[in-house]
């Protein structure tokens, strides 16, 4: 019976400093919030708008679309680009995000980009957040973007604002976001 018992307690003891590793602050300050959504922005505007950089060294042709490597040694190979999105994003969406793109292969062993982007809304102002503390495991972050008339022709007349919502949520591996869009 005390063998039991100590196996019990030992597995709850590795069971919580499994749980205590991979938790963030239960309440991550305001600054600690915008600077998660900033790093979430980054990271997701790599499959939006700014690609991650190429060196140009090498080239595939798959018929479709043509990879050049990745420039950042940070990210050698597609896992490494999955984690970091995994860090920023809820397993479903980073999912999402991944699956979704055609922007990056792998070949061989080494990431690879396509340096396409979509076009940036040149309507779109610069954005406000609001960050709305909703419960212990959910902030909001209120984005409000101002859509201006032409501002490419000097119409800088504010037509609309453009508010949207972009949930931090805590997950068993920290506070990650559970939706998220480009600003740009």
């Amino acid at each position: 019976m005390k063998i039991v018992r100590s196996l019990f307690l030992s597995a709850i003891l590795v069971l919580t400093a499994v749980l205590t590793a991979f938790a963030s602050p239960e309440a991550p300050t305001d600054q600690e919030v915008a600077q998660a959504f900033q790093e979430a922005n980054t990271v997701y505007e790599w499959f939006e708008h700014h690609p991650l950089e190429t060196d140009g060294k090498e080239k595939k042709d798959t018929g479709y679309m043509i990879y050049y490597t990745v420039a950042d040694k940070d990210y050698p190979t597609m896992l490494a680009l999955k984690t970091r999105v995994n860090e920023c994003f809820t397993e479903a969406l980073a999912g999402f995000i991944i699956s979704d793109s055609r922007m990056y292969r792998e070949f061989d062993g080494r990431l690879y980009v396509a340096p396409s982007a979509k076009a940036l809304d040149p309507r779109k102002g610069t954005s406000t957040i609001n960050i709305v503390r909703v419960s212990p495991t959910r902030i909001n972050l209120e984005i409000s973007t101002p859509i201006m008339e032409d501002p490419v022709h000097g119409k800088t007349n504010v037509l609309e604002t453009k508010k949207t919502i972009f949930p931090y949520v805590k997950t068993l591996k920290g506070w990650r976001f559970s939706y998220f869009e480009s600003l740009e």
